[in-house]
């Protein structure tokens, strides 16, 4: 929509629009407005506002009759109205209809993904009724997989349209026939190739190639699945006799396996979760693997006990990325990142690392390689002797626990990292702070020590990390 008031406009406005104007170059002259409706229509212009109350009282009957003539909008602007505020409510308008379009598109995308659950057929069919088109997935040799007839359409004749797509690769827009035809590539799989293939009277839009793009993606997913999980459970099967019958794993298969989640290296960055408790830590490890879904990714998760998992990702992976990953699911997590390394060499002694730096985080602390203290606790000239100074006392409790039922040795290592504060550790423990007093005078007993000497503590805590178990 145009303001202008020339006599003749054509050069500045484009076809399909609509120009406002008052006629003051008319002013005089009324019958000299219907040659302008004459030039504008021959330019293109669908529409005439004319402002009224100020070179005209009204529309001039020639113009009127001209504007029938030419099959042209023609509408009277009171002189009360600025041509500005019809701009403002075009824009408001056009405004609009994009939100309306794009809450149309989201919808119109919820409804491929859920109709991707039944299968290609499914996927297929509400792709061609949410395009207005006949729809078909075929693969490089022609053959039809899935197909959907529109009802409003005409039936079409797909030899023709698939000769001609499967010439352009499945990349196609184009006119075949009559039929205007979109075509979307699906990727490769193996020597496999698919294209998904869309036909309609009238011309595709950016939304509509849009979703012929997302149903391709949706229908790659689906087609991709079964072979995926074929070879994944072949490859499972083949280590699980290897095991039975005593011999050597595979080692492709291994390798395949752990080549999802390690880097371009082979190398895997694990990491150790503690939760505070059984249902905490599995509603954790849901979140996190919805999350591992949204980012197309894999769960790699061993049980180590009900309140604790080893976790494997990328060995290019940042302390940051997993920061970003985590947050908003760790809550009061305790969360130990180790270094990365082939996944070859991924043992059991870098899992009992991994847990003897989580034996002294505070809940809630994710603690990289570069912020572990006590390093000099595994140097051998020192190891025996802590060994056996955490086998005096800690060993002593873990053995009362196994012969009376009780649970000190939880009760003292949250007691002793949280600073040896029995409210703290009550709430961590969801125990009453009288039945955790009882419990720490029981230590006391039974160890022969005042827990509330730091010295004492802190001996405790060093033996407790050092030799967690």
């Amino acid at each position: 929509m145009h303001p202008c008031e020339l006599r003749d406009p054509r050069e500045f406005v484009g076809s399909g629009a609509v120009i406002l104007l008052t006629g003051m170059a008319f002013e005089g002259k009324p019958e000299e407005l219907s040659e302008y409706i004459h030039r504008v229509a021959e330019g293109g212009v669908t529409g005439v506002g004319f402002g009224v109350g100020l070179a005209f009282a009204e529309v001039p009957p020639a113009m009127v009759e001209a504007a029938r003539e030419c099959d042209i909008s023609l509408f009277t602007v009171a002189r009360r109205v600025p041509f500005v505020s019809v701009l403002a409510r075009l824009h408001d308008e056009l405004q609009r209809q994009r939100e309306e379009g794009l809450e149309l598109f989201i919808a119109q995308q919820g409804a491929l993904n859920d109709a991707a659950i039944a299968g290609l057929d499914s996927l297929v069919d509400k792709t061609g009724r949410l395009l207005g088109a006949h729809c078909c997935l075929v693969d490089k040799d022609g053959r039809v997989f899935a197909q959907s007839s529109h009802p409003g359409l005409p039936p079409v004749d797909w030899a023709p349209v698939i000769a001609d797509t499967r010439a352009q690769n499945f990349y196609a827009a184009r006119r075949v026939g009559g039929w205007n035809v979109l075509a979307q590539r699906l990727a490769d799989h193996g020597a496999r190739s698919f294209g998904l293939l869309a036909v309609a009277r009238e011309s595709f839009g950016v939304n509509e190639r849009a979703l012929l793009k997302q149903a391709a993606g949706l229908a790659e997913l689906t087609v991709k699945r079964p072979q995926e999980l074929r070879r994944t459970q072949n490859e499972l099967n083949s280590m699980a006799m290897a095991i039975q019958l005593g011999m050597d794993q595979p080692e492709d298969p291994m390798r395949r396996i752990f080549h999802m989640v390690g880097d371009a290296q082979g190398r895997v960055r694990p990491v150790l979760v503690k939760s505070e408790g059984e249902r905490a830590h599995q509603r954790f490890i849901q979140a996190l693997d919805a999350r591992l879904q949204d980012h197309g990714r894999l769960l790699f998760e061993y049980t180590l006990d009900k309140s604790s998992s080893l976790l494997l990702f990328r060995g290019s992976r940042s302390m940051k990325n997993l920061q970003d990953l985590l947050r908003d699911i760790r809550g009061s997590k305790r969360i130990v990142v180790g270094q990365p390394m082939p996944w070859g060499e991924l043992g059991v002694g870098a899992v009992r690392e991994l847990e003897s730096f989580a034996f002294g985080l505070q809940p809630g602390m994710l603690a990289g390689p570069e912020s572990r203290t006590l390093s000099w606790t595994r140097d051998p000239r020192v190891k025996g002797a802590v060994h056996n100074r955490a086998e005096e006392t800690w060993g002593k409790v873990r053995a009362h626990d196994a012969e009376h039922g009780t649970e000190l040795a939880e009760t003292l290592e949250v007691y002793l990292r949280a600073g040896g504060h029995v409210s703290r550790t009550a709430e961590e423990l969801h125990s009453h702070r009288h039945t955790v007093r009882k419990r720490i005078a029981d230590l006391e007993d039974l160890l022969e020590v005042d827990l509330k000497d730091p010295l004492v503590a802190a001996e405790l805590l060093i033996l407790g990390v050092s030799v967690p178990d």
